[in-house]
């Protein structure tokens, strides 16, 4: 059976959930590019520094370097606090007087009890030094990381699995089907394994970025080669019956 052969519903339904796919491919690229970058709006490449913040800093600092760059003051502010959690985010003199005065200036207006701010975040008050050290551990911890990793694993499976199904059965060379189903599954593994390698080497990040680019692609591929396959005549170079010839 070949996908080209089915009825028009069926064709009909197939393309709905593979423009689906693709859409929701080119969204998760468009807030991968925002969150990992200065700007606010279109299509961005992300930049390297806040990927790895992200994966191998501290929660506190990756944040100051990703979604709350907009609210830190001066870039000399990530240096200082930085510093300081390296040289192990002790509660003394310099906390009270440099740290403390940055925290107050960046963060407190959200970050506090009693915040009134319409993005506040109550739950997560940075008044204290107790508060604000335990989120000074680099990296994801291991639970926050188990849970975020087998979430990814599982809901990209499923609808990687029915894509890879659907491109097995199209018209083209193997070859063609067998790269892009490959590449599809392996991006995938890559790019979560570098998640957890990226805790002790920061430059797993370019594994992610590389990985995620041919996972996107990869499934942007098939989608779009699966819906010229049932509704338009390709060339019998592309086709499998072609080679069988």
């Amino acid at each position: 059976m070949r996908i080209n052969t089915l009825n028009f519903p069926a064709k009909l339904g197939i393309s709905g959930f593979l423009i689906t796919v693709v859409l929701g491919a080119l969204s998760a690229a468009t807030l991968i590019g925002l969150l990992y970058s200065k700007h606010s709006s279109g299509f961005n490449i992300p930049e390297m520094d806040k990927v790895q913040a992200h994966y191998g800093e501290s929660i506190l600092i990756s944040a100051m370097k990703g979604s709350m760059y907009e609210y830190v003051a001066e870039d000399g502010d990530i240096d200082v606090l930085t510093q300081w959690i390296a040289d192990g985010a002790k509660d003394d003199e310099f906390f009270a007087n440099e740290v403390m005065y940055i925290i107050e200036e960046d963060c407190q207006n959200c970050h506090s009890r009693n915040s009134q701010m319409s993005k506040a975040i109550t739950s997560m008050p940075f008044s204290s030094y107790e508060d604000i050290v335990q989120y000074t551990d680099a990296g994801y911890s291991w639970t926050a990381m188990a849970k975020s990793a087998h979430i990814h694993l599982f809901g990209i499976a499923v609808f990687l699995i029915i894509v890879s199904l659907v491109m097995a059965f199209s018209s083209y060379v193997t070859w063609v089907k067998t790269l892009l189903i490959s590449a599809g599954w392996v991006a995938l593994w890559m790019d979560i394994a570098s998640w957890w390698l990226a805790k002790f080497f920061s430059g797993f990040a370019y594994v992610i970025a590389a990985a995620g680019s041919v996972e996107i692609g990869a499934v942007c591929a098939m989608s779009g080669l699966c819906l010229l396959d049932m509704w338009f005549r390709l060339p019998a170079v592309v086709l499998e019956s072609a080679t069988e010839d």
